[in-house]
């Protein structure tokens, strides 16, 4: 493993890659917290008011995710990446200077959130291609667990600070930070397009989107495995995107220490992801998705915890545990893909697959804040906890997916 770490250090276009993820997720760790709790402060602000602003983000970001994924495999995933955490920036500086100026609006913020849900639906298959155009197949795994470490430990700086930073100073200063960050992860990434590849030849100009699209679900499709998790977590995200974007910051408002509070969770939530790439990093199984899998029905403690309420240090604890489980499953996930799928067709697969598994989540966001006002928090956490549960759980029931090995072994 060492090995392995030192010769990826000196590849200059890994070094960059893994810098811009450090980058940008200190500022994604501290836009979540700034978001709800500022939404929840603006006047008249409640749980709906949450789920407008959530829920804006997320429809473009599952409707365009396709498309994200053709336009990444013909026009370059690092242009793309870099070109839309550029654009990126521009509109999250807008909502922070809105909340310091004092002209926040739940209108604004959910334009706002609809424009970077169309950039982030262009960023993220771009993105889950661009690692195999920077190293060899069978450093593949350890990348991705070096990246997901150092973002991890960021994200976890991130939601610690935002969590005094909202309680002190408000939101707009958290997510004026985020923009900056943005902005320097894109510049990053973005001189890394001399690993695109080469403009279309004629004969790749004339085939359509259409087509290429049909060729990614031929790719998707033909391996069932990955349909199985997918459809699985087309249950679980709105589930959990329901709770983590508006049912946590209502709970943590009405039973904890509102901002301070949810930022040590969010805190604990990076920690253990930082641990589980750690974790991914140094264990290298046979069955890399019987483990992905198997860890994941841990994610519901946290919720059930929270209908509880149980005390501050246990919520941080069982978020600890289900930012482990998030990015055991992460990694082995997204290195199986990688090994697995052709890398011409990475970045539509990729796409198919983001959209199938959140294609119920904008769903779950709408839902979650008047689901939240009619029956209570606590039941509503309960309700979604169980749903969690029982996504999680259900590929284990597949063979395939319990029995599927390491594509180098």
């Amino acid at each position: 493993m060492n090995d392995q770490v030192r010769e990826l250090w000196r590849n200059v276009d890994f070094r960059k890659m893994f810098a811009s993820r450090v980058v940008s997720n200190l500022g994604n760790g501290m836009t979540p917290i700034a978001l709800a709790f500022g939404v929840l402060d603006l006047p008249g602000g409640n749980a709906g008011s949450l789920s407008i602003v959530t829920a804006a983000h997320m429809v473009p970001l599952v409707l365009f995710m396709v498309i994200g994924g053709v336009a990444a495999d013909r026009f370059g995933r690092a242009l793309l990446v870099g070109g839309t955490d550029l654009l990126g920036s521009i509109f999250v500086s807008i909502s922070a200077l809105a909340f310091l100026s004092g002209h926040a609006s739940v209108p604004l913020l959910a334009f706002n959130g609809f424009v970077f849900g169309v950039l982030n639906a262009l960023w993220y298959p771009a993105f889950t291609g661009l690692m195999p155009q920077i190293v060899e197949t069978r450093l593949l795994q350890s990348a991705n667990a070096l990246v997901g470490m150092g973002a991890n430990l960021a994200l976890t700086l991130g939601a610690a600070t935002a969590g005094f930073l909202v309680a002190a100073f408000g939101s707009g200063w958290a997510i004026l930070i985020d923009a900056l960050s943005f902005f320097i992860a894109g510049c990053l990434v973005f001189s890394l397009r001399h690993l695109d590849r080469d403009a279309p030849t004629d004969e790749e100009k004339n085939v359509g989107i259409i087509t290429q699209l049909k060729d990614g679900w031929i790719e998707f499709s033909s391996r069932r495995w990955i349909v199985i998790i997918v459809v699985s977590f087309a249950f679980f995200h709105p589930a959990f995107e329901g709770f983590i974007g508006v049912m946590a910051p209502v709970r943590a408002k009405e039973v904890l220490h509102g901002a301070r509070d949810m930022g040590f969770m969010m805190a604990g939530w990076g920690l253990g992801g930082l641990l589980g790439t750690i974790a991914a990093l140094r264990i290298h199984v046979k069955r890399p998705l019987l483990l992905a899998v198997g860890v994941m029905p841990t994610v519901s403690l946290w919720i059930f915890s929270m209908a509880v309420p149980m005390p501050i240090w246990f919520l941080v604890g069982t978020a600890v545990l289900g930012g482990i489980a998030i990015d055991v499953m992460y990694a082995n996930w997204l290195t199986t893909l990688q090994t697995y799928v052709p890398e011409e067709a990475m970045s539509r697969v990729g796409a198919y697959d983001a959209f199938g598994s959140m294609i119920f989540a904008p769903m779950g966001l709408f839902v979650a804040g008047p689901f939240t006002k009619w029956v209570g928090t606590q039941t509503a956490l309960v309700v979604v906890g169980t749903i969690a549960l029982v996504a999680a759980s259900v590929p284990l029931l597949s063979n395939e997916v319990r029995t599927l090995t390491r594509a180098d072994q």
